[in-house]
This record gives structure tokens, sequence and C-alpha cells, in this order.
């Protein structure tokens, strides 16, 4: 796999479930394979299609592969029946994790019972396919060991380490001490070696998932950050430089 480079971005404020806020645009380029943040100026749906439709036109252009951050199943359909015949791109929705129940004998990737997804969108003769696209874009992290009705909720402890919501797909509580997260990929390590210190529990571990792993069933935690980690991470932004629209 070819290693990929983080540019600087813009961004507006993180993305927010209960009300969509704004949403920092990824771009991958399979020529230099490096990654950028891009943010439409406007906080509604036409805005989020907006700025997709402008990550479409650019993987048209310079056959690029784009990816848009982890957003709610309202505005992903919408995105996904927009773009589900465009003919010179792909636009692949992706939710990481294997989906499909065990007991299936097909083997395809799909997105089952996912419910925060991001989009994947690439040049329709990069060849790109939905198993690529999910094991590139997304990483299925396991946490063990922790206690889940102690410890804070997933997103704060996410949010209390850096992690925006933008970059964080589904979690599920497999049990009562056992989650498993959806996250993209480059805040992958930053996971690994920091939210231990934000859970209770002994011994808590986490580790990432094989591809070949389906996601368990379980309760869907909220993406909710308390106003306090809200004001916090939109500081964080201001003071790294971001810029923020109106």
């Amino acid at each position: 796999m070819v290693t990929m480079r983080v540019w600087n971005c813009i961004a507006v404020t993180s993305l927010s479930l209960a009300a969509s806020s704004s949403y920092a645009f990824q771009s991958t380029s399979t020529s230099i394979l490096s990654r950028q943040t891009r943010t439409p100026t406007s906080t509604s749906l036409y805005g989020i299609i907006e700025a997709v439709e402008s990550l479409a036109a650019e993987a048209a252009d310079t056959w690029s592969i784009q990816a848009t951050p982890f957003l709610e199943p309202a505005d992903a359909s919408k995105i996904e029946e927009k773009f589900q015949d465009r003919g010179d791109v792909l636009c692949l929705r992706v939710f990481g994790g294997r989906r499909l129940s065990p007991e299936s004998d097909n083997n395809t990737v799909k997105p089952g019972e996912g419910r925060r997804s991001r989009f994947v969108i690439a040049h329709a003769d990069l060849g790109m396919d939905a198993g690529t696209a999910e094991e590139e874009y997304c990483t299925v992290i396991r946490c063990e060991n922790v206690n889940v009705a102690s410890s804070n909720s997933f997103p704060n402890a996410l949010a209390s380490i850096g992690v925006h919501l933008e970059n964080v797909g589904d979690i599920v509580i497999e049990d009562s001490n056992t989650v498993c997260f959806v996250v993209a990929p480059e805040v992958t390590k930053q996971c690994l070696r920091l939210l231990s210190k934000e859970l209770v529990g002994t011994g808590v571990s986490l580790s990432v998932v094989d591809s070949h792993e389906f996601m368990p069933h379980g309760e869907m935690q909220e993406m909710k950050l308390s106003r306090v980690l809200e004001r916090q991470m939109e500081r964080k932004k201001l003071d790294a430089g971001y810029v923020q629209f109106s």
C-alpha cells in the first residue's frame, strides 16, 4: 500500500450528529497519494452535496480517489441516491467492518446494519471495489476489559484525545466489557496509544480487528459530545489555525 502524507487543512466546526454542522472532506490522489481536507461553506445538506460534487469532479478530472468524513444515515442516503448513476466516478458507501451475518454464504462486503458511513469516490477506470474501499478507508478497533457502565461515553473519550467525530463511524457495545468502533485509518494509532487512559477498567486493551472478522451485533452508542467537550474541540480547531466560514 502506498504511503499517504497528511496535508494542512481548512475546516469549519466539527461534524455534529444531531444537526449537521460542517464536514471536512479528505482527498487522496492516486498520483502522489497525498491527503488533504476540504470543507463546504454551508451547513445544509445542499452544502454537503455540493462538496461531494466537487470531490467527484476532481476524481474524474485527476484520476484520484477522494473520501468524505463519516456521515449520518439521512445525509449519506441522499448522497448515495444522487451519485449512484454517475458514469465517470464510482461512489462507494462504506461503513467499516464486515456486516454480513456469519451464517451467510455470500462473502461480498455489504453495508448490512451499519449506521454511520463515509463515501470513497474514485475515477471509474481505477477499479476500486467495495472491499478495497472498506479496508483502506475504515479501521475497526476492539476495546476489551473496559467497564462500559463506569466509563465516559466513547464519543467523549475519543474527543478527549483529540479525535473529531467526523473521523468516527459506528460505536457498537458488544457487552458490558467489550466495544467495537470504526475510525478513519489516520487516527488509528492515536486511538490505540491514548484511548485506554480515558476509560475505566482493569487491563483495558485496544487492538485492530482483522478485516475478515464480522462487526459484532450490539447496542449502537449515541454519537453525542458533552457541551464542555464540544466547546473544547472548537477551541482546539481555532487554536490549530482552522478557518471557520459563516
